[in-house]
């Protein structure tokens, strides 16, 4: 999961930069579209990275919940030995 994570921000940083790259290169009314699809491609982004940064804390919480049962459950069954 966190490899898709890491892949996907290096495009998205390939693909801002391709866009800076051409927008000398177009004019008028197709720089202005070209523009106006990044700063969408942006927000974008912005609403994924979010979405993805709470899904890591859902794992995150889900893994720290799992290890926390699994301690109780052997100090439980320890202390039928004892």
């Amino acid at each position: 999961m966190f490899n898709a994570i890491g892949q996907a921000a290096v495009e998205f940083l390939s693909h801002e930069e391709g866009i800076a790259g051409a927008a000398p290169g177009w004019v008028g009314s197709s720089q202005l579209a070209l523009a106006e699809l990044a700063a969408r491609w942006e927000i974008r982004h912005d609403q994924h990275q979010l979405r993805v940064d709470g899904l890591g804390s859902h794992v995150a919480e889900a893994m720290f919940s799992y290890a926390t049962n699994e301690d109780d459950s052997a100090r439980a069954f320890r202390s039928l030995r004892d």
